[in-house]
Parts: C-alpha cells; sequence; structure tokens
C-alpha cells in the first residue's frame, strides 16, 4: 500500500499567463463597453476568460465608461465657451391703427430678421483655466477608469484562486479519508487475526469519521467559492464552474527591488494618476473663480432687416447695422465672487492633501505586498518540506503497522500529519499566487 502523495495542486498555469493576459486588456474587453461575453459551461474556465467575463459584465467599469463620455462632453463645452455665438431671429408684424373718433384705419404688416454674433473677447483667463480644468477631469475620469478595472482583475483574481484553494482542501481531504479508509481496513484485518484489539478498530473508525466530516466542511466551502466566483463573473450561482487542468509550479523568478516597484507604481498607478488630476483640476478651477471677479471685454455684432407693406400697397426696406464693444467691470456682488474663490482654494489645498493620502497608502500597500509575496514563497518551500517528511513517516507506519511493531496511533498520527500537511501546502500555494496577483495589480504597471 502506496501511502505517499504528492499532488501538484498549484495554479501556475494561470499565474505564468497572468501579466500577459494584464497587458492585453486594454486592448480587449476593457475597451469593448457593453460587450456580451459570457461564461461557457462546456469548457474550463481559465483566469484570463474570468477577467474579460467580469469586466464585460460588471456595473461599475460600464460606470466608469459612462464618466468618460461624460466627462468628455464636458471638455466641449469648456471649449465652446472660446467661439462666438450666433442667434438669427424672423419676425412677422400686423399692426392696425385706428385713429380716435374716426373710422377710417391704417395698418402696417410686413417681415422682419436679425443676425448677431457674440463673442467674449478677453477674461483674464477665466475661459482657459476651465478648459484645463475639464481636460484634467478627463484624465482623471479615464485614470479611474483604469483603477476600477484594476480592481475588477485583483477581485476576480482573488475569487478565481479562492475557488482553485477550495477545490485543492477538499481534494486533499478527499485524500485524508481515503487514507482513513485504508486504515480502517488494515486495522480490521489485524482484529481477524487476533493481532490487534478491538480498540485499534474503533479508533480507526473515529479518526474515519472524523476525515469525513472535514471532507463535508471543505465540501460546503468549494460550493461557497464557488457561487462566489459565478458572481464575481455575472454567470448564474449554480453554474457548474470547471477549471483547467493544473501544473506544477516552476521557480518563480526574482522579486524585482522594492524601491523600483514604488518609483514606477507613483508614475504609472491608476489610482495615483487621478488623484493628481483631481489635484490639477481643482487647482485650474481656483484660477477660473479668481477670473471671474475680473473685468471681460465683449464684442457683438448685430444686423436687422425689415420690410414693412402699409394697406396702400407702399412697401419700403430698412437695414441698421450695429457694432458694440463692452467692457464689464465688476464693482460689488456681496462678496460672492471672494467667497467661492475661496471655496475653490480650499477644495484645490484638499486634493493636493487627498493625492498625498492616495499615494502613501498604494506605497504601503505595495511594501506590504512585496513583503508577503517574499514570506509566502519561503512558506510554500516549508510546507513542501513537511508534506515530504510527513509522506515519509506514514510509510514507515504503515509498515510498522502491518508487521506488528506499531500501534494504531503511530498510524494515525502519521495519517492526521499527511493531511495537515497537504491543507497547508495548498494554503500555502494560494497565498503565494494571490500574493502575487497582488502585487501585479498593485504596481498598476498593466494599464499602460
Amino acid at each position: 500500500m502506496d501511502a505517499r502523495f504528492n499532488p501538484k495542486q498549484t495554479f501556475a498555469a494561470s499565474v505564468i499567463s497572468l501579466t500577459s493576459l494584464l497587458w492585453a486588456l486594454p486592448a480587449s474587453a476593457a475597451d469593448i463597453p457593453g460587450c456580451d461575453k459570457q461564461y461557457q459551461t462546456d469548457s474550463p474556465l481559465t483566469l484570463a476568460d474570468a477577467v474579460d467575463i467580469a469586466l464585460c459584465r460588471n456595473a461599475k467599469t460600464t460606470q466608469a465608461w459612462l464618466a468618460i463620455q461624460a466627462q468628455t462632453a464636458e471638455v466641449g463645452v469648456a471649449r465652446a465657451a472660446s467661439f462666438p455665438t450666433v442667434t438669427a431671429s424672423l419676425s412677422a408684424q400686423d399692426n392696425r391703427t385706428q385713429t380716435g373718433g374716426l373710422t377710417a384705419t391704417s395698418r402696417t404688416a410686413g417681415l422682419g430678421s436679425s443676425l448677431g454674433l457674440n463673442w467674449r473677447l478677453f477674461d483674464f483667463g477665466e475661459r482657459a483655466a476651465n478648459r484645463t480644468a475639464a481636460a484634467l477631469m478627463l484624465d482623471a475620469a479615464v485614470a479611474s477608469r483604469d483603477d476600477t478595472i484594476r480592481k475588477t482583475v485583483a477581485d476576480t483574481i482573488q475569487a478565481y484562486f479562492a475557488a482553485q484553494q477550495a477545490r485543492a482542501t477538499l481534494e486533499a481531504r478527499q485524500q485524508a479519508a481515503r487514507q482513513g479508509a485504508r486504515t480502517l481496513a488494515a486495522a480490521e484485518r489485524r482484529e481477524e487475526r487476533g493481532a490487534a484489539g478491538r480498540a485499534d478498530t474503533l479508533q480507526a473508525e473515529t479518526a474515519l469519521a472524523r476525515a469525513r466530516l472535514s471532507r463535508q466542511r471543505a465540501q460546503s466551502d468549494v460550493d461557497r467559492s464557488f457561487a462566489t466566483l459565478a458572481y464575481t463573473i455575472g454567470a448564474p450561482a449554480d453554474a457548474r464552474i470547471t477549471f483547467p487542468a493544473r501544473m506544477q509550479t516552476p521557480d518563480p523568478t526574482p522579486l524585482p527591488d522594492l524601491q523600483d516597484l514604488m518609483d514606477d507604481a507613483s508614475a504609472h498607478h491608476p489610482a495615483i494618476l487621478a488623484a493628481r488630476a483631481q489635484r490639477d483640476a481643482d487647482a485650474a478651477r481656483a484660477a477660473a473663480a479668481r477670473a471671474q471677479g475680473r473685468p471681460t471685454v465683449d464684442f457683438s455684432l448685430t444686423h436687422q432687416l425689415n420690410a414693412p407693406t402699409t394697406q396702400l400697397g407702399a412697401s419700403s426696406r430698412q437695414r441698421a447695422l450695429g457694432v458694440v464693444f463692452t467692457v464689464n467691470i465688476p464693482i460689488f456682488d456681496g462678496g460672492a465672487n471672494k467667497y467661492q474663490s475661496q471655496r475653490a482654494r480650499v477644495q484645490a489645498d484638499r486634493s493636493t492633501e487627498q493625492a498625498l493620502d492616495i499615494e502613501q497608502q498604494v506605497l504601503s500597500e505595495l511594501v506590504k505586498c512585496h513583503a508577503e509575496v517574499a514570506s509566502s514563497r519561503a512558506g510554500l518551500d516549508a510546507a513542501q518540506q513537511w508534506l515530504d517528511t510527513a509522506n515519509i513517516a506514514l510509510e514507515s507506519a504503515e509498515n510498522r503497522y502491518a508487521r506488528g511493531v506499531g500501534d494504531i496511533m503511530e498510524l494515525i498520527n502519521a495519517q492526521n500529519a499527511v493531511a495537515e500537511a497537504l491543507e497547508s501546502q495548498a494554503q500555502g500555494e494560494a497565498q503565494w499566487n494571490a500574493a502575487r496577483l497582488k502585487l501585479l495589480a498593485d504596481i498598476g504597471q498593466w494599464s499602460r
């Protein structure tokens, strides 16, 4: 009876392809609002498919796209303020005049038209500041969309590997239950031969019952994690999700230098870029608010044409052309502009502090995640060593028990050690993969 069990319950295939997956996202589902990709139950769910489906069906991603469209319109509105406005009007008149006491009346009817042009020539930079603010807010919306995609990817990855971890734990406990059944069979054979008492059989039955209970609990965890994954990607909660075959974990590449990662995240992380764009936009709005209290120069051009006709049939054309330059000088507004400028300045200062706070949060998470990757990799090596040692100890205990020189508790303890080592290995693999993937997401490189 070979009790050694060293399953390659890792998720390396998905980890290997993650980097290429994230770099490809903006060219696929992430750039197609309203896509209708769905999970196909007839094929295994890969990590790439899970991310694509989640991006297609996630409401926050759609909201981020709509925010970009709305801000694009705001940019157009800000630009339109720099152009003149042209208006035209048409009028029809029919005037009747009756002289008092007389029955004679006079009537004048006709058509009229006018064309007007209004153009603000100078405003001390208010329109330019509004254009700058609108453009920066569009940059912030784009960066926020990238961060929304990053978060969606991270949530999907966590749900995906949580489901894989639950399945690996279930397989480990299924193996423990099978091993417990073999131990019970061995104890029963010894009892039949008179080499062991009833106590050995009862202890083996107890160990088997405990293993089956643990297996049932692991099955509940699998059901829960699979339902969570299905919800995350927008699939039905009862969808039968399957995973592709797993591969052996390769030797990981050395971790990049932490300072290099922090510099790269500071320059390219979408959450940081969005906060900085918001900061600069609020600074531009503060400049626009200050400019509102300063003089402006407007130009207007009007052209009118009237063609009245009297009741005698006489008609005449009347033309009028007007050119006006207007200087508007604010004198008193009750302090409204002062308070508006103060509010805009405070908001700009607040955005500056928020940008610094967000950058600190992102870099702090990056430092933690970098440490987690290193520690989880060391834990994975320790778990593998534990499993190898436990397998050897279990094989020895089985041989000793079969020869009658070992007791049942030695065998059960060795069996439990293998089960614990298998679960530890599954958890270590999941923690290592989750830490690696979170590190990639925290860097924010994929959005470039």
